[in-house]
């Protein structure tokens, strides 16, 4: 009978371990759990600025972009290591999962307020509003000039162009 006990022990002890081992490891993955809870939820950048990966981080030519501090962000596939994020612009990528963390709610309301209203510049008339004019108005038209009369003013002989001189 002892020594059923001891068979019966380390089949016990080992799943115990094993199940130590793994909730120990999962606590010191906070982010992770802190993202995969909140899919599209407003994130940001907490370092001064974080690659952005348009189809990876693998991709052979670098980073696509530099996303500067507080750059808004919400998580469409959290996974371990790179996060897939849809920027503000509507852009897909990638980003450092140890670089964002949920975003302050002013600064979401501070990067998705519509820009302010432009200040109307005065507005200027133009030529025809100014003036109210018509241009097919009948008496904005200037009448014919007349046609001297050939009788009256003849032309002296040595004015007249002869034939045959250029």
């Amino acid at each position: 009978m002892f020594s059923l006990q001891l068979q019966i022990k380390p089949r016990i002890a080992l799943p115990l371990v094993t199940l130590a081992t793994l909730l120990a490891g999962c606590s010191t993955v906070q982010k992770l759990g802190d993202l995969s809870g909140t899919t599209g939820d407003w994130y940001c950048v907490t370092t001064s600025q974080t690659p952005f990966f348009r189809y990876g981080p693998q991709q052979g030519s670098g980073p696509d972009e530099q996303l500067p501090r507080d750059s808004i962000m919400k998580v469409i596939r959290p996974s371990f290591g790179y996060v897939k994020v849809r920027l503000q612009n509507g852009s897909d990528g990638y980003v450092a999962n140890e670089d964002i963390r949920p975003a302050p709610a002013a600064l979401v309301a501070e990067k998705t307020a519509p820009p302010p209203e432009p200040i109307p510049s005065p507005l200027l008339a133009s030529h025809e509003e100014q003036f109210g004019l018509n241009s097919d108005d009948p008496r904005l038209i200037a009448p014919p000039e007349p046609l001297p009369d050939p009788q009256i003013d003849p032309l002296p002989p040595e004015a007249s162009p002869a034939p045959g001189f250029p």
